[in-house]
């Protein structure tokens, strides 16, 4: 599911903390991006939206909202287990 062919530098990722107010149209809380992600991390790993660096979760915003755009796409025409 990789978006874009782009390479990602350690600065276009951020934490959890970062993402969450350039997605809160879509996930309002914390717990429902935290919900989303483990349901969809691999996806988000394809789409190259996630990583995990010294054991925490970071995230290229663009890429994720790609990548969300393209699970709940997958979601609708019934590809992808909710």
């Amino acid at each position: 599911m990789q978006t874009t062919n782009t390479p990602n530098t350690l600065d276009d990722f951020v934490d959890l903390r970062e993402l969450l107010p350039r997605v809160e149209q879509t996930f309002p809380t914390e717990q429902s991006a935290k919900w989303f992600i483990r349901q969809h991390r691999h996806e988000l790993v394809e789409a190259g939206a996630l990583i995990v660096l010294t054991g925490r979760l970071r995230f290229n915003p663009q890429r994720f909202k790609e990548a969300a755009v393209n699970i709940g796409r997958n979601l609708a025409k019934g590809r992808v287990a909710a």
